[in-house]
């Protein structure tokens, strides 16, 4: 049986008439008479009843039409997916960073994405957490890399620690501060900080309002910046000092960081929808997830415990 003869036929099934299923074929009827009974020869079985009033269907045509329906269906799914494929542009996938994180990830994720082969990466890569989960939430952004505080994500997300850290403080160089090994937080009672707006709400924001909580006293925040390089910029000016996971390479000329006691822990994580369905969104997320316990130690795949994002 040929998919013409297939076609022809569910055609006249449905027209219950060789003239009408002849013009919708763009075809005489005469052919059409023949194809059909050649159908039948082939099949071994009537598949129409015809007088010279009506055509009817016989039971074994019955189940032909929708058994043949439901081939030519899949026939046509197949045909458009072979054509979009072999015409289709690589697919798109948003990806997100917090300043920091791109910092110590970006390099790394962008390889994996590499690898994995036939799509796009669109980059955002200075995006606090709580914008990054609305944007993941609403579709604006598939894969997140941010900071959390060990809060569960909003539901129908999913996320995946990538590495764990803690808040450093920032300080100049020249700054007393700055010839401690480890700065005890009750210190810096009496020292003006800098951090991202309140409004934004920044999880290293809200870890430093907390830590400093527990060590006894209200943060007094001097300034505010939404950058993590303006921040730097400040403290090296010798404006304030700074609670921040920042990777050691992101330090400029001027600044020394410093453990602080007792640590506010941070970790980074990567967050997408639970229920992704787009193939190049998911084939990405994996990638990353067997990267992480496949090569744990290699150059080009470690994912190593950071201190930045926010």
């Amino acid at each position: 049986m040929e998919l013409r003869q297939l076609k022809a036929f569910v055609v006249v099934a449905e027209e219950l008439h060789f003239g009408r299923a002849a013009d919708r074929l763009h075809m005489a009827a005469s052919p059409l008479s023949r194809q059909i009974r050649s159908l039948e020869r082939e099949l071994k079985a009537v598949l129409f009843r015809r007088t010279t009033r009506r055509v009817e269907l016989t039971a074994a045509g019955r189940v032909l039409l929708e058994r043949g329906r439901a081939i030519l269906r899949e026939v046509d799914v197949v045909s458009r997916t072979v054509a979009e494929l072999a015409t289709a542009s690589p697919a798109r996938v948003t990806v997100a960073f917090t300043s920091c994180a791109a910092q110590s990830l970006l390099a790394r994720i962008m390889v994996t994405a590499r690898r994995v082969g036939d799509l796009e990466v669109d980059l955002h890569t200075d995006l606090l957490t709580p914008a990054q989960l609305d944007a993941i939430t609403s579709g604006a952004v598939d894969i997140g890399f941010l900071v959390r505080a060990g809060e569960p994500v909003p539901a129908g997300l999913r996320s995946h620690s990538l590495a764990a850290g803690s808040l450093r403080a920032v300080v100049p160089a020249g700054h007393p501060l700055a010839e401690r090994a480890v700065i005890d937080l009750a210190e810096l009672a009496t020292h003006d900080l800098i951090s991202f707006p309140a409004p934004t709400r920044s999880v290293v924001r809200e870890v430093t309002e907390k830590a400093c909580a527990r060590a006894g006293f209200r943060p007094r925040f001097a300034y505010e910046a939404g950058e993590t390089a303006a921040i730097l910029n400040l403290v090296a000016a010798g404006l304030g000092i700074s609670l921040l996971p920042v990777p050691v390479d992101l330090l400029g000329p001027g600044l020394v960081h410093r453990p602080v006691t007792p640590e506010a822990g941070i970790e980074i994580s990567m967050v997408w929808r639970a229920d992704e369905r787009r193939e190049a969104v998911v084939r990405l997320v994996d990638a990353i997830l067997r990267c992480g316990r496949e090569s744990p130690r290699t150059e080009d795949c470690e994912l190593v415990p950071v201190r930045g994002a926010r």
